[in-house]
């Protein structure tokens, strides 16, 4: 057995929720640490707190040496333990009305604020000597800075707490202090409430010092008692509050109506605190006298941030701005709260490695600090802090949830696990485009929709980090073109703010996204549409008015190409292979300008004309995926899977129609390919017919297909049925009338990138024996080439 395992014993009463009982850990450790056993470590294990100690602990291995572990901690704190000066004169009156230079005193109950500052400067035992000396040094200040009066306090508030910490000597207060307030900047910590150590009408201090009085032996066993009851009453009850506080062990000795504030709402008391209707607040001391311990563990400092303004902020450790998402059960107006990200770790530390983690609280955001609850996600998730840290429980610091909107509640956000998540690092890309988006969303003109959109970015974004994994990376492209349409229906914003539309992703962003599902395949291949000869833009400039000559990173001034609407997917895709073909023969152009790097495969078309997929999630990725830069798209191929389907005839014959370009015959042995023709190569080339389109959106399939059957045969591909040289059966097609839905997805499938592959397949499928023209063609073309 370890020597180690020998001096460990698990505290019960620490755990990482509620704040109260997370912050008792952090200090129980450091007063060890500083006042007993410089050489003891604690760590957090099955969301326990463990310590260890050799000084304090001889033998845990047995139920005795628990037993006797337990009594030595409790021990030293109800006899040994120093407290740290906590003081709050720069809130509220209490100081104002302190005889400085107090009598003995004798009290039947709890002095009150003053009174209790009073029975602190009235000990004499060498425990309170460095609190003692604290308060002479509040004193001290005052009078340096001539304040009388609470008046007087609230207007040089800033000045005191500055000259207090340059004549104070006490290292405790001084601690205190940097908890508190960066002195720089004129900021208080989010973790002390709302006054850097008060909250609303509750002053930590005064709490703090109440409950000394109540729990340590040294006001009733002094020289000059100043309670009435013997002391061994004080102390048998102190001990087993102490067991209730550390160990969990429970106990009827709690205080009524001295709030714990903010770190255990669920103590405050109140309605539906109990079993009846409500009950009063009940506390154990010596859990408010821990917790405040541990706030000292958290000390702030100024940072300068190199912007372009310089200018300096108060960074708290761990403390950034409320993210509100959709699994942290913030409501829209506590986004102006804060976080905490309280860390747990798994490796036995001293408490001086501890703090120095704590203090120091660096969490970078790619090459920023982290400034808010989503920064911190992505810190962590791309491993942006200090290691050895196991995860992190979460709190937000918000108004108005328990005891008024004057004062605040730590409500527990959850626990996040440190791990590193692969294209985390994607999210830089997005940085400024994000900051400026989410500082326009802040403004009080702001459409309420683009706050929502926000939203679901940030909830995106933290999930992402939370869990990882493609699905919930494709949840942030999502969001992003949610987004982007939002913004593009709302000119007058965007233009009075100089919102700039997204654009120019890497193709990293598709293969992070890429499920492989057959939604994601249509997406992609549609997103990837471009005109080769570059007379009419991509596939954007139809959803959007963008300028796609600026590479589509400015909104389109004229020469808008916008059809895209609240309509339903299909109906949206058949304008827009409407549009393109209308651009295409005004620009001249003389191939259709539905040319795409990217395919979807045949059946994954027939599980979309069959209605099997899912549109709004098509249509949602297809403004998320042309976010990326369209060179950039090239190559990326989809190896989706989609439901089994029959592929139509009619879309086959039509489809044929609506190439991107002329056909082309490759012989591959002794069989001949049908594929799409490459740049400048001889090919048959198949001539629009206009009329197709209309017939098809008021659902005559058959029509449609008839004139598509005579484009063929007159392009010198003979279309079934029909023998070869036999009479022409073309209104045999007229079989093919469907209804106007199942006509309107077939339509729009014809806007859907195929590849040359699947050319070959639409030919062999439609035509009749073509083997002789397809000859004839390889003939022409070998000849031209030769």
């Amino acid at each position: 057995m370890t020597e180690t395992v020998r001096h460990d014993l698990e505290l019960a009463g620490c755990t990482p929720e509620p704040l109260m009982a997370y912050l008792k850990a952090l200090g129980i450790l450091r007063l060890v640490s500083e006042q007993k056993d410089a050489e003891a470590r604690g760590w957090w294990k099955n969301d326990t707190f463990w310590l260890r100690s050799p000084v304090l602990f001889r033998d845990t291995t047995t139920a005795e040496g628990q037993e006797a572990a337990k009594a030595a901690l409790i021990e030293f704190f109800l006899r040994e333990y120093k407290p740290t000066p906590i003081v709050v004169p720069w809130s509220g009156g209490d100081f104002f009305a302190v005889k400085w230079q107090p009598k003995p005193m004798k009290v039947s109950k709890t002095p009150t604020a003053s009174k209790a500052v009073e029975a602190i400067l009235a000990t004499q035992t060498p425990r309170f000597e460095p609190y003692r000396n604290a308060l002479l040094a509040c004193k001290a200040a005052l009078d340096q800075c001539r304040i009388t009066s609470k008046k007087e306090m609230g207007k040089n508030k800033w000045v005191f707490i500055q000259t207090l910490r340059s004549i104070c000597d006490e290292t405790g207060l001084i601690e205190w202090i940097d908890a508190a307030a960066v002195i720089t900047v004129e900021k208080f910590a989010a973790l002390l409430g709302s006054g850097g150590g008060s909250d609303g009408n509750t002053h930590f201090s005064d709490n703090f010092m109440q409950n000394l009085w109540d729990v340590l032996p040294d006001f009733d066993e002094a020289r000059d008692p100043q309670k009435g009851q013997p002391g061994s009453s004080v102390a048998d009850g102190s001990r087993e509050q102490l067991a209730d506080a550390l160990f969990a062990i429970g106990t009827n000795r709690l205080v009524l109506n001295r709030t714990s504030s903010l770190y255990d709402s669920g103590a405050v008391g109140g309605p539906n605190a109990t079993q009846g209707m409500e009950r009063d607040s009940l506390s154990n001391p010596w859990n408010v006298i821990l917790t405040l311990e541990g706030t000292v563990c958290f000390a702030g400092a100024a940072v300068k941030r190199l912007t372009t303004n310089s200018t300096s902020e108060s960074a708290f450790p761990f403390q950034v701005s409320a993210s509100v998402t959709s699994c942290d059960r913030l409501a829209d107006k506590e986004r102006a709260g804060k976080e905490l990200w309280l860390p747990l770790w798994s490796r036995p530390a001293r408490s001086d490695e501890v703090l120095a983690f704590l203090r120091e609280g660096r969490a970078q955001c790619g090459p920023r600090p982290a400034k808010s609850g989503v920064d911190m996600a992505r810190a962590v998730a791309t491993l942006g802090i200090d290691r050895g840290i196991a995860s992190f429980h979460r709190y937000a610091i918000v108004k108005g949830r328990v005891g008024g909107d004057n004062y605040n509640t730590a409500a527990s956000l959850g626990c996040f696990e440190v791990r590193e998540r692969a294209n985390a690092d994607l999210l830089r890309e997005i940085d400024q485009w994000l900051d400026r988006f989410r500082s326009a969303c802040s403004a009080k003109d702001a459409p309420a929709r683009l706050g929502r959109v926000l939203r679901a970015i940030d909830s995106a974004i933290f999930d992402f980090c939370k869990y990882g994994g493609k699905p919930f990376f494709q949840k942030i492209v999502i969001a992003l073109g949610a987004a982007q349409r939002e913004l593009s229906l709302a000119e007058r914003f965007r233009e009075a703010r100089k919102l700039r539309p997204l654009a120019g992703l890497s193709c990293d962003w598709i293969g992070a996204a890429n499920d492989g599902s057959a939604e994601f395949a249509v997406a992609l291949a549609l997103v990837s549409l471009r005109d080769p000869e570059d007379k009419i833009g991509p596939l954007c400039v139809n959803l959007e008015s963008v300028d796609w000559k600026k590479n589509c990173r400015a909104w389109a001034e004229k020469d808008r190409a916008v059809v895209w609407n609240a309509a339903d997917l299909s109906t949206n895709l058949v304008n827009v292979l409407q549009r393109r073909m209308m651009d295409g023969r005004r620009a001249g152009c003389e191939c259709l300008p539905l040319a795409s790097h990217i395919a979807a495969p045949l059946d994954i078309i027939a599980a979309f004309i069959a209605g099997e997929l899912d549109d709004q999630r098509i249509e949602d990725l297809i403004w998320g995926l042309m976010l990326v830069k369209p060179t950039d798209a090239s190559g990326k191929a989809t190896n989706a899977a989609a439901p089994p389907a029959v592929l139509p005839r009619a879309y086959a014959l039509l489809k044929l129609v609506f190439l991107p370009g002329p056909l082309a015959v490759v012989r591959s042995g002794n069989r001949l390919r049908w594929r799409l023709a490459h740049s400048g190569e001889a090919g048959i080339n198949i001539r629009l017919e206009p009329r197709i389109l209309p017939l098809l959106r008021a659902g005559r399939v058959g029509e449609a297909c008839a004139i598509a059957a005579r484009r063929l045969r007159a392009s010198g591909l003979p279309p079934m049925p029909g023998p070869v040289g036999g009479a022409v059966r073309d209104l045999e097609w007229s079989e093919c009338d469907a209804d106007r839905r199942r006509a309107q997805r077939l339509a729009a499938a014809l806007l859907i990138p195929i590849s040359s592959g699947s050319v070959n397949d639409l030919v062999h499928l439609v035509c009749r024996d073509v083997s002789a023209v397809a000859e004839a063609l390889t003939l022409s073309m070998e000849g031209e080439s030769e």
